[in-house]
């Protein structure tokens, strides 16, 4: 009898023994830290995200930090359902998973073992959007970055309040903290010179004489005596309508018309005021009546034009 006991010991896998007696991580107070932890790590990336369009080098002025007071209503209202839902879809599976690897392979629940999970799942998120989607490499660079250690955060805690009880209070309170911090740093990041707020160049009538190119055969020539000539501009809204991005090149306009540099209102604005006005025939999306955008540099000034969503648009840039 004592054989055949002493056989089923050696048999029960390390994995069993180490599993057992530990709390199970699909509770109500693991799925509750999970959830505590997406949503303050999404405040805090909108708030990141804010400073960080500070310095980038856009045709509009950015929303800066100040849009996730703008987005908290939604966060509070969308966000918390939604972290509660991934929470359980995701956090908690990925703690599973962490625990059993770690079960298995070392013979006990290391914490370790949370982060391996936690890459490899996002890792197999962000190859299937760079199949679907084709970003450039530093989005999908980004996102892998950000989905880690979100997700990596967040089943680290799940875990945690498993092992120790509810955890949702004080992970909601240092989160306030940490967007506090976030503040407090960026602006005084910006504040001392050490990173510096994009401004679009200032330029006059005589820097935008030239030919201006889209990178894709499509030219706009501005002629110091205010005459403008167009070959082959795309129409990406026409494009956009028939569902045929793919075909932009079927939607060009080339015409001759006239063009004229306004330096907006100043004083309110700044640089961001200017703008390229264009009366072309034949282009009638070249002649909007908010005209082209100026970004850039000095020494590489950029026309921009909107188009696609209003809320969140697209943009046609021309650079010489």
């Amino acid at each position: 009898m004592s054989m055949h006991a002493a056989q089923d010991s050696r048999a029960t896998p390390a994995g069993a023994e180490a599993s057992a007696g530990l709390p199970d991580v699909w509770t109500g107070r693991s799925i509750l830290a999970g959830a505590g932890a997406l949503f303050m790590g999404a405040v805090l990336g909108v708030e990141v995200a804010g400073f960080a369009e500070l310095a980038a080098q856009a045709p509009v002025p950015p929303d800066g930090p100040g849009m996730t007071l703008l987005v908290a209503p939604f966060l509070v209202c969308f966000g918390g359902p939604f972290a509660l839902v991934a929470s359980l879809l995701v956090v908690l599976p990925t703690a599973s998973v962490a625990r059993w690897a770690s079960a298995r392979f070392t013979g006990r629940d290391a914490w370790g073992w949370v982060p391996v999970a936690a890459m490899a799942l996002v890792s197999v998120g962000v190859v299937a959007f760079g199949i679907a989607r084709r970003p450039g490499s530093g989005l999908l660079t980004l996102s892998w970055l950000t989905g880690a250690a979100l997700l990596t955060g967040a089943a680290l805690l799940a875990r945690d309040a498993a092992l120790h009880g509810g955890r949702l209070r004080r992970i909601l309170g240092y989160g306030a903290l940490a967007a506090m911090a976030v503040f407090g740093i960026g602006t005084a990041v910006f504040a001392t010179g050490l990173v510096t707020e994009y401004r679009p160049p200032k330029v006059d009538a005589t820097q935008l004489v030239g030919t201006w190119t889209d990178g894709e055969g499509g030219t706009l020539r501005l002629a110091a005596d205010g005459t403008a000539r167009a070959d082959a501009l795309t129409d990406h809204d026409s494009a956009v309508e028939r569902g045929a991005v793919s075909e932009a090149g079927k939607y060009r306009c080339s015409g001759r018309g006239t063009w004229s540099y306004e330096p907006g209102d100043t004083t309110t604005w700044g640089t961001w005021g200017q703008s390229v006005r264009l009366d072309i025939e034949n282009c009638s999306f070249a002649s909007d009546s908010d005209g082209w955008r100026i970004s850039g540099t000095p020494d590489r000034p950029e026309l921009n034009q909107e188009y696609g969503d209003p809320d969140s648009p697209d943009w046609y840039t021309l650079t010489r």
